[in-house]
């Protein structure tokens, strides 16, 4: 792809286009807002275009009438805002757009159908009659918790939120996560090439004050966004300033200050708006600090004196104490947006966000499970911006946006195994992304609406790996995470249409085709080979939305999902979660053969490792909804097809042909299993981990189906009932097992009593999740579920320096025990433990054959104390319940009260 040719074209394109398009007239909407049969004064009433820029913003007086005047052409979002009352949003087409005034009732407690959802490119839709089952979280939500990290408020979804650390949080979208869910901010790209596999950290990079809204969509959207979007979509909706309905200068702020219990921690959030008639800007900055987690009941369940020793919550919690070490960080932000508004008829926006994590560790890594010296993320940053100009009612287009974007991150880690003689390793990467978009959308009526565009983003990833040697002070520098200057790029062309076939009877459908490139070039002192390698495909979306009586609605999905293999996958080179990786591409000329999972005692498949292809989903789904004044009920039942999917496998060899070396680094081979010597192959590993050394590489399919469930029932006028429901199955087709990291059933049940104006409100929610017992191979080895040990793991951890205060010679001090007897203990030779016989010294035996199932309750609550100050409460784990979230690096934290203030000025 000719980089400079694609920008010259297309500014062209776009410069010729919007000359000759003639200035929208422009238009006027009046009506009404309305409590019950009361008026409602001081209600914000904006107009927001298709690609969500605000063009005229009101206030409605004392009768509750507003007028707005000036608008371009239809189609346009009214969005009616006022405290104490939920967000309602209006969709107005061309015809609609007659029909004024309007009028329009605010309620006090929610309701799903005024809702809307915006991750279709074409148009705002009812949350409630999405073909997609979506959930959004409003800026109301975000405020009523304790959030450790932004993707925590997807908690009491059909979204699983997984921990690998209290830092991170990695949301489970259909047994799916890290760079299998596609993550956009304003409709703008945020995955990079260097999102993992499993659980990430990258969504956490957004502060939770930097969004106004987090909306999540289940199903693979590749058909709009391209790549990555398997499992399902995630949009953060960022603040946006309010234009001056007076024409002159207006100045708003406000300020946020928050505590919570459990993890001591405490936040501060300012945000102050100058805004005129035709320009607005915010400016928004937070900082908070959390201390170290105390888990439900004060234990930990995976803590690594109980997964090699054997010791009880007491004896932990007497040497360890309550809290989990190494659990806290800081975190600040700092973000900016300008809104200019000429004409009716065009927008120009300008959005930047920053932050930083800082002392941010990995608990499972320390004493959560492995017993390493060093565990760190360091540094964790963020800066994302991008610039979008937009112009409505150009003649056969209803709108036309084009954006420009950069989205750079940074992520580093330090890592040093059980030793103070061990190496520290310290990587380093920087991924700078540049993106262009155009898009258009055009409408016949109400009938008829279509997007379509193109978007292309270009990647440059910088990378180092330094390793030092704490005994002799000497630092190498070696082949790092991946090939320093690695260039990604994707262009993508799509277009998604949207027709009423008939009355009652809708179609929605989408095409798209993405191309990938990735680049390296050739560093013999680091041992990287040039690499260039191409990917494409062509994905689609179908989906049919009818409602055969009032209340009813039926929907129908078919989809195509896509990933192309992204930096992780193809140069990837590393310690992480399962032991040593690195890329198909240094495994497959050394002869390996892939393994039937990621454990340690894996056996082979007999296929050698292949250069990677693309991994690609189909999915079928139908929903049906059931929706009147008072009811509102969701089901939506799922099932897809994940066919060469990219998965981590263990390497073998052939017992007699091992290579003495592999990406550079020295391997040894591990002890046969009785099933490996039966094949005659080999497992391997590195001086730098004890456990097999592993790859990504394409293997086989998997098949994932369940049903989702959500419901509301309004009681009275100020009580409703609110509940979820979530079961997935996952199989790996070839063998049939279970897949990897699935989560549990899980749902939750809720009663809210919400009055309205400024008094308070109040909430009860029971949260629960089943036993998880379908582990895989992977599963079983993993630290954060089933934590599997053998005694040369124990022998090896009796000599890790976290020991050094409590161990004296060969004795365990707090028991009094040698290695001998500990082992003797914990894995007797012989015994039969879980199902797995003991027969030496390096069987592995799992802490945890399933993840037990949980239940717990959460209290939450809020008062308008005055018109300009807002406080909220929760207490959450009332019930103190020790538990973890299947996946997760660290038990969730126990009860935990919540402390909210809110002053606007």
């Amino acid at each position: 792809m000719n980089r400079a040719f694609f920008l010259r074209a297309l500014c062209c394109v776009v410069i010729i286009v919007i000359a000759k398009l003639p200035r929208a007239e422009a238009a006027d909407i009046q009506g009404q807002v309305r409590h019950g049969d009361a008026p409602l004064a001081g209600v914000a009433v904006r107009a927001i275009s298709a690609g969500g820029a605000v063009l005229v913003h009101t206030v409605s007086d004392e009768t509750g009438t507003f007028d707005l005047t000036g608008l371009p052409d239809p189609p346009l979002t009214l969005l009616f805002t006022a405290a104490g009352f939920t967000p309602n949003r209006v969709v107005i087409d061309r015809d609609t757009g007659a029909e004024t005034p309007l009028v329009v009732d605010l309620k006090f407690s929610p309701i799903l159908s005024e809702v809307t959802v915006t991750v279709s490119r074409a148009s705002a839709e009812e949350l409630a009659t999405t073909s997609a089952l979506a959930v959004v979280r409003s800026r109301a939500d975000l405020e009523s918790r304790p959030l450790a990290t932004l993707g925590n408020v997807l908690s009491e979804t059909p979204a699983m939120i997984q921990q690998s650390t209290t830092a991170q949080a990695s949301p489970f979208l259909r047994g799916l996560t890290g760079y299998q869910v596609l993550n956009i901010i304003d409709g703008v790209r945020f995955n990079n090439s260097t999102f993992r596999s499993g659980p990430n950290q990258y969504l956490a990079f957004v502060d939770p004050s930097q969004a106004d809204a987090v909306e999540m969509t289940l199903g693979p959207a590749s058909a709009e966004y391209g790549s990555d979007s398997l499992g399902g979509t995630i949009q953060v909706l960022t603040p946006s300033p309010r234009f001056s309905s007076s024409g002159g200068l207006n100045m708003h702020g406000e300020v946020d200050v928050s505590a919570a219990s459990a993890d001591l921690s405490g936040a501060a959030a300012a945000r102050l708006f100058v805004s005129g008639r035709t320009l607005a800007w915010m400016g928004a900055a937070s900082m908070r600090k959390h201390n170290d987690l105390r888990a439900g009941g004060g234990a930990d369940s995976h803590n690594v004196l109980h997964r090699f020793f054997g010791l009880g919550e007491d004896a932990v919690n007497e040497i360890i104490g309550s809290r989990l070490q190494d659990t806290g960080f800081r975190q600040g932000g700092v973000s900016t947006k300008l809104a200019f508004r000429p004409d009716g008829a065009q927008s120009f926006t300008f959005w930047y966000q920053g932050g930083r994590q800082n002392g941010v560790r990995g608990y499972k890594d320390l004493l959560g499970g492995r017993g390493r010296l060093q565990s760190r993320f360091d540094p964790q940053q963020l800066h994302f911006l991008y610039g979008r100009y937009e112009k409505v009612s150009t003649g056969w287009l209803d709108s036309l946006s084009v954006s420009a974007s950069l989205n750079v991150q940074r992520d580093g880690a330090t890592t040093q195994n059980e030793l103070f003689t061990n190496p520290i390793t310290t990587d380093r990467s920087r991924s700078r992304v540049a993106g262009v978009a155009v898009q258009g959308i055009t409408s016949s009526g109400p009938r008829h609406a279509l997007a379509f565009g193109s978007e292309m983003y270009w990647e440059r990833v910088d990378a180092s790996r330094v390793v030092a040697d704490p005994v002799s002070g000497t630092q190498r520098v070696l082949r790092p995470l991946y090939p320093p200057g690695s260039r990604y790029d994707t262009l993508g062309f799509f277009a998604q249409e949207s027709l009423e076939i008939a009355p009652r009877l809708r179609l929605a459908a989408g095409a798209r085709y993405t191309r990938v490139h990735f680049g390296s070039d050739a560093d013999a002192q680091l041992g990287v080979a040039a690499a260039s390698e191409d990917f494409d495909d062509v994905t689609f979306s179908t989906a049919l939305s009818w409602r055969p009586a009032g209340p009813l609605g039926v929907h129908a999905r078919v989809g195509k999902g896509f990933r192309a293999p992204n930096l992780n996958d193809l140069g990837a080179l590393g310690l992480n979660d399962l032991g040593y990786e690195i890329p198909a591409s240094q495994a497959a000329p050394a002869g390996a053969f892939i393994g039937q999972t990621a454990g340690a005692n894996s056996t082979s498949t007999g296929k050698n490792v292949k250069a990677l292809r693309p991994e690609t989903l189909m999915n079928y789904e139908v929903g049906f909804t059931f929706q009147t004044r008072p009811v509102y009920a969701r089901l939506q039942i799922f099932d897809a097809e994940l066919r060469n999917p990219i998965v981590r496998r263990t390497l073998l060899f052939p017992a007699d042909r091992v290579p003495p070396s592999l990406a550079g680094l020295a391997i040894n081979a591990l002890p046969q299993t009785p099933e490996q010597r039966a094949e005659n192959v080999v497992t391997v590993a590195t001086p730098l981990d004890s456990q097999a050394v592993k790859a990504f590489v394409n293997d086989g399919a998997s098949r994932y189906y369940g049903v989702e469930a959500l419901g509301e029932v309004r009681l009275t006028s100020t009580l409703a009932l609110e509940t979820g429901y979530s079961f997935i199955n996952g199989r790996e087709l070839d063998p049939n097992r279970a897949a990897r990291r699935l989560p549990p059933q899980q749902g939750s049940l809720g009663f809210r009593y919400a009055p309205g104006g400024r008094r308070p409100w109040l909430q009860i929610v029971g949260q629960f999740a089943g036993p998880q017992r379908r582990l895989s191979g992977g599963d079983i080895d993993d630290e954060r579920i089933g934590a599997s040990r053998s005694r040369a793991d124990i022998a090896r951890f009796f000599t890790a320096a976290v020991l050094t205060p409590w161990r004296s010679g060969n004795v365990f001090i707090p028991t009094g025990e040698t290695l001998a007897q500990i082992q003797n203990r914990v894995l007797p030779i012989g015994a039969v433990i879980h199902g797995v016989l003991v027969r030496d010294d390096n069987t592995r035996v799992p802490l945890f054959p399933a993840t037990p199932g949980w239940f717990t309750v959460h209290l939450r609550g809020g008062w308008h104390v005055a018109e300009s100050t807002k406080f909220n409460f929760a207490v959450e784990n009332l019930l103190d319940r020790n538990y973890r979230i299947h996946g997760s690096g660290a038990d969730a934290p126990g009860l935990n009260v919540y402390l909210g203030l809110k002053y606007s000025f």
